[in-house]
């Protein structure tokens, strides 16, 4: 397929989706819930339509990819945006999962866009002419798995991992490694201590770091206060969110934070953002928690003077059901897996547990230098490392597209690099 034929399906599909969005809305009540998500996720999705129409009249290379970038974000916050519409609790679940398919599938055409089948240039033609049969050079290797075994350990999103994997070339095997737990009420009392120091102007800087936490702090908090009473004390506090979720998320609630952490996201990046703008010391800092809490996190806003105040919101934990996962650990240590994509931190600290509690832990590692082993980001490649496994790739940015994007186009690389001299 050319650049222009995927630049003409890519505009007529956002098109398409945009009009659907469009037409959701119509058979929707206009309650304060729907109304608060369908303004950004009708924004989000005629601003991805526009410009998946931009594409086709970029001026240079550059200016092309920056287009795509900016449409894979639309993409990505609609598909925020949905999940969010979703979880609300509508009768229209079945509509709303076909937008989500439609959106996932343009994020997919959007990381092969503008890279069409190379042909080969006319000197390698003439080098391989004048060769002699012994030294004719190789054909060009896939740039793409080309039937390669994929594993991932994605969980909410295993559906799209899936059909990523597949039109990257792959064979995929998801196997979800984590499951998200909200912490009762009855047993996470700093949610409502933090809403307590919140409303008396108690805290100075909130940190809010996922999206889904952002979003099941304030639904918790309006429990015992208006929502107009935590949006008056959020003006007064310096808001800050790791990256666009929990962004969006508290957007929903019609505020803007004051400092958005740019890519990649870590949590070191936050404690440099926040070095950047101003000193902590002296400073009361809310961290809104997800999965397990970060002690070296604390600990340095602790070391530059700021008094902490965690607030966990929910755990990460096994899956209900662990046969899938030791499945996919059994295929590894058989060397029937070629690459192992690791989205979260946490998956590498469940597949370990399992590997651990077998006692498989010296065959496991000796299996993982044989495939590649991809993260999406450095605090994932940490906790690979931590366990002495490799990490081939890191992606240019950490999304889910663009880790099996790149994974695929540079997996016969690496893999030859893992074979014996």
């Amino acid at each position: 397929m050319t650049k222009s034929d995927q630049t003409d399906q890519l505009r007529s599909k956002s098109k398409q989706f945009a009009i659907g969005v469009l037409k959701l809305f119509g058979s929707f009540p206009k309650t304060p819930e729907i109304h608060a998500i369908e303004t950004p996720l009708v924004k989000a999705a005629t601003t991805l339509a526009a410009n998946c129409r931009a594409l086709a009249r970029s001026w240079s290379e550059d200016d092309f990819s920056s287009k795509r970038g900016r449409a894979s974000d639309d993409a990505d916050d609609c598909v925020f945006w949905l999940e969010l519409l979703g979880a609300a609790g509508t009768d229209q679940e079945p509509a709303i999962q076909a937008l989500l398919e439609e959106v996932t599938e343009i994020l997919a055409l959007l990381s092969i866009c503008g890279e069409p089948d190379k042909a080969a240039s006319v000197e390698t033609t003439l080098d391989a002419a004048a060769a002699p049969p012994s030294e004719m050079p190789s054909a060009d290797l896939p740039n793409d798995f080309h039937g390669l075994r994929v594993l991932s350990f994605e969980s909410r999103m295993a559906k799209e991992m899936s059909r990523l994997i597949e039109r990257h070339g792959g064979s995929p095997l998801v196997a979800p490694a984590l499951r998200e737990v909200p912490i009762p009420l009855q047993d996470n009392g700093a949610v409502f201590r933090f809403g307590v120091k919140l409303i008396l102007r108690q805290i100075d800087v909130l940190i809010l770091m996922t999206g889904v936490g952002t979003k099941a702090l304030f639904e918790t908090l309006q429990i015992r206060y208006p929502i107009a009473q935590l949006i008056e004390a959020l003006k007064q506090t310096i808001v800050v969110t790791r990256g666009p979720k929990p962004l969006a998320a508290l957007k929903t609630l019609g505020m803007e934070s004051n400092i958005t952490v740019p890519e990649p996201n870590t949590w070191q990046d936050v404690i440099a953002t926040l070095d950047y703008y101003r000193p902590v010391q002296g400073l009361r800092i809310a961290v809104q928690e997800y999965g397990i809490s970060n002690p070296d996190m604390i600990h340095d806003l602790k070391t530059r003077g700021a008094e902490v105040f965690p607030v966990p919101i929910y755990r990460w934990a096994m899956p209900e059901d662990t046969g899938p996962l030791t499945n996919a650990i059994s295929e590894i240590l058989n060397g029937k897996i070629d690459v192992m994509l690791v989205t979260n931190a946490a998956q590498i600290e469940h597949v370990m547990q399992l590997v651990e509690r077998d006692g498989k832990t010296a065959a496991f590692k000796e299996a993982c230098k044989k495939l590649v082993v991809a993260s999406i980001g450095p605090t994932a490649s940490e906790r690979i490392k931590h366990y002495d496994l490799p990490v081939d790739l890191e992606p240019s940015h950490p999304k889910m597209g663009i880790l099996v994007k790149e994974a695929s186009q540079q997996v016969r690389n690496l893999i030859s690099r893992k074979l014996p001299a």
